[in-house]
């Protein structure tokens, strides 16, 4: 598989190592046991399922929304909303979604990924490529966080 911008296809390799990660570590916060991050507020943080649920799901959305942008929109992958039930088979929806990925980003050009004219859902104006990299950033925080925590560190906050 071929890519038209070699920018966008070290972002999809980052992100995939960085989702990889992330659910890595998930899995062993999981079985240590240890109390969930605070929430401040966030409901991604009323537990384990959901906070790795919305990890997973975030990495769909801003997929979906790259698709919009560059006028391709996504079909065919999974749309399930429900955290806890993504969780029960979260390595095949992992694999999903990095597959989709792959196969809808090799065709975005340089041109497509630079310009900065498209509104996030959170009102801010990015690039095809800042919103990769934020896909790329979004599980390696959540990961740092889990890892303080496993590491007993008390830095480790929502």
């Amino acid at each position: 598989m071929e890519f038209r911008s070699r920018a966008i296809l070290s972002l999809v390799e980052l992100h995939e190592r960085e989702l990889r990660s992330f659910l890595e570590t998930w899995k062993r916060f999981v079985d240590s046991g240890l109390p969930m991050p605070e929430a401040h507020g966030d409901e991604s943080y009323e537990s384990r399922e959901r906070l790795a649920g919305h990890v997973l799901m975030a990495a769909r959305g801003y997929l979906t929304r790259i698709g919009e942008w560059v006028g391709r929109p996504l079909t065919d992958v999974d749309g399930s909303q429900d955290p806890h039930e993504i969780m029960t088979r979260s390595a095949a929806f992992a694999d999903n979604v990095l597959a989709a990925y792959r196969r809808h980003l090799t065709e975005v050009t340089n041109e497509e990924m630079e310009k900065q004219v498209h509104k996030t859902r959170w009102g801010d104006l990015m690039s095809v490529e800042m919103l990769l990299e934020h896909a790329v950033v979004h599980p390696m925080r959540h990961r740092i966080q889990l890892e303080r925590m496993l590491a007993g560190s008390r830095t480790a906050r929502a």
